[in-house]
């Protein structure tokens, strides 16, 4: 980015209501596209993914809940921040998505992980 303020108010300005407007819903739309919930088909897999979804939810509250109050922060704060921590949905699609398209991931493990990030991020 340009050191400029005036330039860089500029180009937020020009660029902020295509990237709102147009491409974030794209890839929502993209994503939801791909996303094959049919793959978890079955009793076992929807445990797993509701297994899945419980590790997420503490390990994201556990884990910065401890961090934050080991820090110095209060009971409160820490879990509010560990609370907050499940608000990376659009951060954990991206990632799915690019780990889908490498191959990094199998197929029925996507629908998972994306029911995950959309479960904890409206938990929020």
């Amino acid at each position: 980015m340009p050191r400029d303020p005036e330039l860089v108010a500029y180009l937020v300005e020009k660029f902020e209501s295509i990237t709102v407007l147009l491409l974030l819903p794209l890839f929502f739309a993209c994503t939801g596209l791909r996303t094959d919930v049919g793959r978890l088909g079955g009793t076992q897999m929807w445990a797993l993914c509701a297994f899945l979804i419980m590790v997420a939810v503490a390990g994201k509250i556990g884990g910065t809940g401890i961090g934050a109050g080991l820090g110095g922060l209060g009971w409160r704060e820490s879990m509010t921040l560990g609370a907050l921590m499940n608000t990376r949905g659009l951060m954990v699609l991206v990632i799915l998505n690019i780990g889908l398209e490498i191959r990094a991931m199998s197929p029925p493990l996507f629908p998972m992980m994306a029911v995950m990030a959309i479960v904890t991020t409206a938990m929020t």
